[in-house]
C-alpha cells in the first residue's frame, strides 16, 4: 500500500526521469544529426606512461576559431585510459595503461580501436567527436607453451626422414609480426630436427636411432617472435626411443660345455645351464631355449632342457644300450632372429659304484633350504663348507660358475664359501650359486650342487630428498589450511626400513603443518607479508626402521605481497608556513607518505585534488612546489587537498588536507585615500581655534602586522619658515598650532609622507596636503601643485623618543609596536589552534583581538573603497 505522500513523491519522479530522457533523446538527435558528427582517428602504442600526447581534435576539426571564442571539449563517457583536455582538446594517455591483449581479447578480429564519444561547445560550434583510438601493438610478450613438458614415443627402427607432427604450438599474445614464431631445438645431438608447415609443428628424424645406445633424447623446444628485439619462450621436449626388436640372442661362449656325470648320478640333478643375452627389453628380449632337430630322441629322454632358464638335467634313466656321450645342441630363440647356437657334449661314466659327491655344511642360518645373509654382513662371511666325499680319491677341484659375490677358499682339505663383496639388498635379493666338482684338468664336472642365498635388508639407507632445500611462493591473506608444496623423500631400504614419515624441525613456526605419510605442507593460519616475509624452517624425513634414519631438508617459504594496505601519511593535516613571493618551483614542504605493500603495490604517487590551487606535487622527490605566484594580498591561506594513489589492482588511495598560510612581506606601500590626489584642496576659516582639526588623511597598507603599522610626517613645504599646522604621526590628522594671523592667510601646501613599519626598510607613498586660510568657506579650487618644496627641519618631535623628546610622548609609538608584535603572535598561536582542533580559517579571523583603531580599519578587507575626497565631504 502506497501512502498518498509516497505515491506524490513516485509520481514526481516518474515525470522527472520522463523529463530527463526526452532532453537525452533531444540532445542525442542533435549530435547525431549529419551536420554536427565528425569522426576522428589517432594511433598510440600500447602500453605508454602516463601523459604521453595521442592527437588534438582541434587541430583535426576546429582550425579556424572566430577571435573571442574559445571551445570547451568534454567525453560524453568515463574511461580510466583516455583524458581529454577541456581547453586545449589534446588527448593524453593516464596511469591506466592501454594494454592491447586486456583490450582486444585473442578472438578479436582486425585492428584494436578504442572507440570514444566527445562533444564540442559552445552552441556555436556544437559538435559530437568519435573519436577512434587505434591501440598499436609492441612486443611486449613472449611465446609461451601451454605444456611445459613435451612428451614423444618414437620407435628406434623408425627411418630417418620421418616427420612426427606435435600438436604443442606456442601461442603469442601479441599480434603482426610480433606474434610470428619460428621454433628451433637445443640439445638435439644432430637427432632431430624441427619444422613448422602452415600451423602443423613436426619434428624430423636426422639421424638412426637406437634404443641401446640412448633411450632419452631431452632437449629444449624454442619458440621466438618476430618482434625487434624478440622475445621466446621455451619447453622441455623428450623423446623415448622404443625397443625395436633388433638385436638377436648371442650366447656368452662359442666354446662346447663339456660335462662327465656317472652314470647312477641322482634324477633330476643338474647337468650344465646354457645362457643367452638380447640386447633389446621386455617381450623383445625374451629367449625361449629348445633343443636342436638334430639332437636324438634318446639324448632328449636323458637329459631335460627347462626352455626359460636354460638348466639341463639328468633323468636317472639310464639302459643298457644308452649311449656314454651326448652331444646336445641348444637353441635360444627370440623371433624374428634366426636361433644362436650352443653345444653341450655329456659324458655318462661307465663306473657303476660309488661317485664322488659335494657334501655341504651349512654354517649360515638356513630358511627352507636356502641361506639368509643380512645385506651388512662383512666381506669374507663363512656361509658353509664343503667337502668332496670322492671313494676312488679322484683329483679334482670345487669351482663357481659365474659371476656373484662369493668364493671358495681350501679350509684343511676342504672350502670354505665365503663372501668375497659387500652384498646390497637393493641391488640383488637373491643369488643362485652353482658349486661343481671337477678333475683335474678342469674339462669334466662329475658333480653338481645349487645353493640359493636370499639377502636380508637392514636398515641402512636413510631417506633421501631430491634436494637439499625446497622453495614455495604464497600470497598474504591465504585462506585456512591452504597447500603449499608437497615434499618427497625416497628410501632405498624396503618394509619398514622404507616406510618414511615426514615431520617438521624444532624451528618450524606453529601455523605450518605437515602431512605425515603424504609429506603435504599446509599454512593453517592467514599470513601477513607486512609482518613476515619469508619463513625458514626444516623438514624431517624418518624410515620406521630400528634404529631410524632420518634426513633433513630446509623450506623457504615466500610470502608474495597482495595490495592490502593503504597509503599512510603521518597525519591527516599538514600545515606549512610560506612567505609570499615565494619563487616559482621553489621547495614548500616535504610530504611523508608510506605505503607498506611492496613492489607495484608500495609504489605510490601523490596527487593534489583542488588542481586550481598554486601547488604542484613533485612526486620524484616527495614534495610540494610552488607552481606560480603566492600573493598573500590575494589568498593569506591556501587549503589543499591531496591524495595518495598506490600501483595495486584495484588501486587503493588515502587523502589528507594540506593548509599552507602565506606570510606577510612588506611589498605594499601605504595607499592614501583620502585626500583623493594631490589637486585637493581645503579651506581653512582664519577664525579657526588653535588645536582644532582641520584636514585629515587617511592612508591603508595591505600588508599585515608591522608591515601595515603606517605613521604620517611632514617632510616639506612651499614656503620657508614654520607652519601653522602640525600632523599627528599616528592618526594623520592635521590640527592648528597657533592662532591664524593675517600673515597666514592664503594658500598652505605641505608634503606629507605616509610610512608603514616594515624592517629592514620602510615604504612610503608622498601626498600634497593644500590648506586655503581665508575669511569665508568659500570653494577652494587648485589646478597645478609646487614643483619644489623647502624641507622641514629636523623636529625633536619627529625624532620619536629622543632625548629632547618627553617620555610620555613616546609612549604611543611604543604601544603600538607593543601592539602589532602582540598581534603577530596571536596570529601564530591561532594558526596552532587551527591544526588541533580543525576550526575554519574565519572563526580563526574572528578571534578577539585588542582593541585599536587602526589595526580594526574595515578598508583592510579585499573589497572597493569608498574614496570619497575632500570636496565630496564638504
Amino acid at each position: 500500500m502506497i501512502s498518498g505522500m509516497d505515491y506524490r513523491k513516485h509520481f514526481k519522479m516518474d515525470w522527472a526521469r520522463i523529463l530527463q530522457n526526452c532532453i537525452g533523446m533531444l540532445l542525442l538527435a542533435h549530435m547525431v544529426s549529419s551536420e554536427s558528427v565528425s569522426e576522428v582517428t589517432f594511433s598510440v602504442k600500447e602500453e605508454e606512461d602516463a601523459g604521453v600526447s595521442i592527437g588534438n581534435i582541434q587541430q583535426h576539426l576546429f582550425p579556424l576559431v572566430s577571435d573571442g571564442d574559445t571551445l570547451t571539449y568534454k567525453f560524453l563517457e568515463n574511461n580510466l585510459y583516455v583524458t581529454l583536455d577541456e581547453i586545449t582538446g589534446f588527448l593524453y594517455t593516464t596511469k591506466h595503461k592501454l594494454d592491447r591483449e586486456i583490450l582486444c581479447p585473442p578472438d578479436h578480429l582486425g585492428d584494436c580501436v578504442l572507440q570514444l564519444n566527445a562533444i564540442v561547445m559552445p552552441d556555436k560550434y556544437f559538435k559530437m567527436i568519435k573519436v577512434n583510438i587505434d591501440i598499436e601493438d609492441i612486443n611486449d610478450n613472449a611465446p609461451y607453451f601451454l605444456e611445459n613438458n613435451i612428451s614423444l614415443s618414437i620407435s628406434e627402427n623408425t627411418p630417418v626422414g620421418t616427420t612426427i607432427g606435435i600438436d604443442h604450438l606456442a601461442l603469442d599474445k601479441d599480434t603482426g609480426t610480433n606474434s610470428m614464431l619460428t621454433y628451433l631445438l637445443e640439445n638435439s645431438d644432430g637427432f632431430f630436427s624441427v619444422a613448422l608447415e602452415g600451423e602443423s609443428l613436426s619434428v624430423i628424424i636426422e639421424k638412426p636411432l637406437d634404443r641401446e645406445s640412448l633411450d632419452v633424447h631431452q632437449m629444449k623446444l624454442i619458440a621466438t617472435d618476430g618482434g625487434h628485439p624478440s622475445l621466446s619462450g621455451t619447453a622441455a621436449l623428450n623423446v623415448q626411443v622404443e625397443d625395436a626388436n633388433d638385436n638377436c640372442p648371442v650366447f656368452t661362449s662359442a666354446e662346447p660345455i663339456l660335462v662327465t656325470i656317472p652314470e647312477n648320478a641322482a634324477a633330476d640333478s643338474i647337468v650344465a645351464q646354457v645362457h643367452a643375452t638380447d640386447a633389446d627389453l621386455g617381450s623383445n628380449a625374451d629367449i625361449i631355449y629348445s633343443y636342436s632337430p638334430r639332437v636324438s630322441a634318446a639324448s632328449r629322454e636323458l637329459f631335460s632342457l627347462d626352455p626359460s632358464s636354460g638348466i639341463i638335467t639328468f633323468s636317472g634313466v639310464v639302459e643298457m644300450e644308452t649311449p656314454h656321450e651326448h652331444k646336445l645342441s641348444v637353441f635360444a630363440n627370440s623371433a624374428p632372429c634366426p636361433p644362436a647356437l650352443a653345444v653341450v657334449i655329456v659324458y655318462l661314466s661307465q663306473d657303476t659304484n660309488q661317485q664322488p659327491v659335494i657334501d655341504i655344511s651349512y654354517i649360515a642360518s638356513l630358511d627352507n633350504d636356502d641361506v639368509v645373509l643380512k645385506e651388512n654382513v662383512p666381506v669374507n662371511t663363512a656361509i658353509a663348507l664343503l667337502d668332496v666325499i670322492d671313494p676312488h680319491n679322484i683329483k679334482g677341484s670345487l669351482n663357481i660358475e659365474g659371476d656373484v659375490p662369493f668364493i671358495l677358499k681350501p679350509h684343511h682339505g676342504k672350502y670354505l664359501l665365503l663372501t668375497s663383496k659387500p652384498l646390497d639388498f637393493e641391488l640383488d635379493k637373491q643369488y643362485n650359486v652353482f658349486i661343481v666338482a671337477q678333475n683335474a684338468n678342469q674339462k669334466s664336472i662329475f658333480h653338481k650342487r645349487f645353493i640359493r642365498i636370499r639377502v636380508n635388508d637392514v636398515n641402512d639407507n636413510a631417506p633421501r630428498f631430491s634436494q637439499r632445500s625446497v622453495e614455495a611462493s604464497i600470497e598474504e591473506n591465504n585462506g585456512l589450511d591452504t597447500p603449499l608444496i608437497r615434499l618427497t623423500a625416497i628410501d632405498a631400504d624396503s618394509d619398514q626400513n622404507g616406510q618414511v614419515v615426514y615431520s617438521l624441525g624444532p624451528d618450524a613456526p606453529p601455523m605450518f603443518a605437515i602431512n605425515t605419510s603424504t609429506g603435504e605442507l599446509t599454512v593453517s593460519s592467514v599470513l601477513d607479508r607486512e609482518q613476515q616475509d619469508l619463513y625458514n624452517f626444516t623438514v624431517v624425513a624418518a624410515d620406521q626402521g630400528t634404529p631410524s634414519l632420518e634426513t633433513v631438508t630446509t623450506v623457504l617459504i615466500r610470502v608474495l605481497d597482495q595490495n592490502d594496505n593503504r597509503p599512510l601519511f603521518i597525519t591527516n593535516e599538514f600545515t606549512f608556513f610560506i612567505p609570499e613571493n615565494f619563487p616559482r618551483l621553489g621547495e614548500v614542504a616535504i610530504i611523508n607518505v608510506t605505503d607498506a605493500d611492496t613492489g607495484p603495490n608500495g609504489k605510490v604517487m601523490v596527487s593534489i585534488l583542488n588542481s586550481t590551487v598554486p601547488f604542484v606535487m613533485d612526486n620524484a622527490r616527495g614534495t610540494l612546489r610552488c607552481s606560480s605566484d603566492i600573493d598573500r594580498e590575494t589568498a593569506d591561506i591556501h587549503e589543499i587537498w591531496i591524495v595518495a594513489i598506490d600501483g595495486g589492482n584495484p588501486a587503493l588511495s588515502t587523502t589528507a588536507k594540506v593548509t599552507i598560510f602565506v606570510l606577510d612581506i612588506n611589498d605594499n606601500p601605504p595607499k592614501v585615500l583620502l585626500p583623493k590626489n594631490n589637486f585637493s584642496c581645503l579651506p581653512v576659516p582664519a577664525s579657526t581655534a588653535p588645536g582644532a582639526t582641520v584636514a585629515e588623511i587617511y592612508a591603508i597598507d595591505m600588508d599585515a602586522g608591522m608591515n601595515s603599522v603606517i605613521s604620517y610626517k611632514i617632510i616639506g613645504k612651499e614656503a620657508p619658515g614654520p607652519s601653522p599646522f602640525k600632523i599627528d604621526s599616528l592618526t594623520g590628522n592635521i590640527t592648528l598650532q597657533e592662532k591664524l594671523l593675517t600673515n597666514h592667510y592664503g594658500m598652505h601646501h605641505l608634503f606629507i609622507q605616509v610610512s608603514d613599519g616594515g624592517l629592514p626598510k620602510p615604504l612610503q607613498s608622498t601626498i600634497w596636503i593644500n590648506l586655503f586660510v581665508n575669511e569665508t568657506l568659500s570653494p577652494c579650487v587648485l589646478n597645478t601643485v609646487p614643483e619644489g618644496f623647502f624641507q622641514e627641519q629636523p623636529l625633536e618631535m619627529q625624532n620619536l623618543c629622543g632625548r629632547e623628546f618627553s617620555e610620555i610622548l613616546c609612549l604611543p609609538l611604543t604601544f603600538i609596536v607593543g601592539l602589532a608584535m602582540m598581534t603577530a603572535s596571536l596570529i601564530f598561536f591561532a594558526a596552532g589552534i587551527y591544526m588541533f582542533r580543525k576550526a575554519t580559517v574565519s572563526n580563526l579571523r574572528n578571534m578577539n583581538r585588542p582593541a585599536h583603531e587602526d589595526a580594526e580599519i574595515p578598508l583592510k578587507l579585499n573589497q572597493n573603497y569608498d574614496t570619497r575626497d575632500w570636496v565630496d565631504v564638504q
